[in-house]
């Protein structure tokens, strides 16, 4: 394929500068400032490469109206539209909305989390639904969204509901699917389990298993005051491990697709009175989640 890689130049994905040191066909090596070796493929590393010189493109200074601030970050116009959620955006569908624009709420979102963490990211519409998700984008593409981790914002005509969202194949999942590193990182990290649990018990977060092929929504869990609380189905909530919890995950029949979310909710009149800052909000169960984003795209590795 196309690229733009020579051996001895250097580059920048989102960890910071590199400089390759080998190319073989479609893998290529490449060496930090701080020494750290990696072993990846052209094709991966080109994406990011021409992401990177488009946003930066999107953020050079507007000659007519002067030099943006030197602070401000790439992509720092996005969402300044977004004034508030309003009434009419808490229905079924899309129609009349454009909450979900990077414009608006969709892009305020990934720039406030962009400029609260070390990665970059960036919003995407979900089409005909009233659902906005924040990935980066070297994660995210019409060919893999579904196989990758990501964040979620979603209204429907009651609540607004947000926090992290990752999905499992009806089938085969190679390499390229998070859902594996996502379970790998679940039950063998007791410092991430920690860190969930308390952002559980911090923020109201709810695990949500949803299996379609058999009826829907199979299980929750909550964290309470002493501990983690299983519910399925129509049976009484019981106190759970998360040894318990990621091997029910596991029995999950590998040819049934399932969507698991961790996420809190906030009423619609809440959402609307907090106007802008309903952002703050958001973000900080971004933020609290972002470790385990981080685990299932892969950049941390456990066990």
């Amino acid at each position: 394929m196309k690229h733009p890689f020579q051996v001895g130049e250097k580059y920048r994905n989102r960890e910071g500068e590199y400089e390759v040191i080998g190319l073989d066909g479609s893998k290529m090596v490449i060496r930090y400032s701080n020494g750290k070796v990696l072993e990846t493929t052209v094709e991966m590393q080109t994406r990011i490469w021409e992401n990177i010189q488009a946003d930066a493109s999107m953020s050079l200074p507007d000659q007519t109206f002067g030099p943006r601030p030197s602070r401000q970050r790439r992509g720092g116009q996005r969402g300044l539209a977004f004034q508030g959620l309003q009434d009419h955006d808490f229905k079924k569908g899309v129609a009349g909305t454009s909450w979900r624009a990077r414009t608006s709420l969709g892009g305020l979102l990934a720039q406030r989390l962009s400029d609260t963490s070390p990665h970059f990211f960036q919003s995407y519409a979900i089409y005909r639904r009233a659902e906005v998700h924040i990935a980066q984008p070297m994660f995210y593409d019409t060919e893999t969204k579904l196989r990758n981790a990501k964040f979620v914002f979603a209204l429907n005509p009651e609540c607004a509901r947000y926090g992290f969202y990752i999905e499992k194949n009806d089938g085969p999942m190679d390499d390229t699917w998070h859902w594996p590193n996502f379970l790998i990182a679940l039950e063998g990290d007791p410092k991430l389990q920690q860190e969930i649990e308390s952002a559980m018990r911090q923020l109201g977060l709810c695990w949500e298993v949803y299996v379609w092929a058999e009826g829907g929504l199979l299980a929750r869990m909550r964290a309470s005051s002493t501990g983690l609380m299983l519910e399925q189905q129509d049976d009484e909530p019981e106190e759970a491990s998360w040894s318990v919890f990621t091997k029910r995950l596991r029995n999950i029949d590998t040819e049934k697709w399932c969507d698991l979310h961790l996420c809190t909710f906030s009423v619609k009149d809440q959402v609307i009175a907090a106007g802008i800052q309903i952002v703050d909000t958001v973000t900080k169960a971004y933020q609290k989640l972002l470790p385990l984003y981080e685990a299932s795209t892969g950049r941390t590795k456990f066990g």
